[in-house]
């Protein structure tokens, strides 16, 4: 099973994605996190920008963020887009190129 946090990037302390819309697109980040081989997946809150949340995949912090509606409003028909996106930027950094992300 995957462990999915949600970290303050400002202190590094955790906290809950307590919001009732949230659960189905927690479930379907487990789904996908199980699927693609990622046994920790991390969303950092941006210390300017409440609503930005920074993908970390395993040990990989990201240059990609996923806003927090997708969370609060329930947005699961396209998290699996977005963590597909996340993991395409994986492998842009992993490979070299992140230094053209923007």
């Amino acid at each position: 099973m995957a462990d999915i946090k949600f970290l303050n990037e400002a202190d590094g302390q955790e906290f809950q994605m307590t919001h009732p819309k949230a659960a189905r697109v927690l479930g379907d980040i487990m789904t996908w996190a199980q699927s693609n081989g990622f046994e920790h997946v991390a969303f950092w809150r941006d210390a300017d920008d409440a609503h930005k949340l920074w993908v970390q995949l395993g040990d990989d912090r990201l240059n990609y963020w996923i806003h927090d509606s997708t969370f609060t409003e329930g947005k699961h028909e396209t998290v699996e887009m977005q963590m597909d996106y996340a993991r395409g930027a994986q492998r842009r950094s992993a490979a070299g190129f992140a230094k053209f992300d923007k």
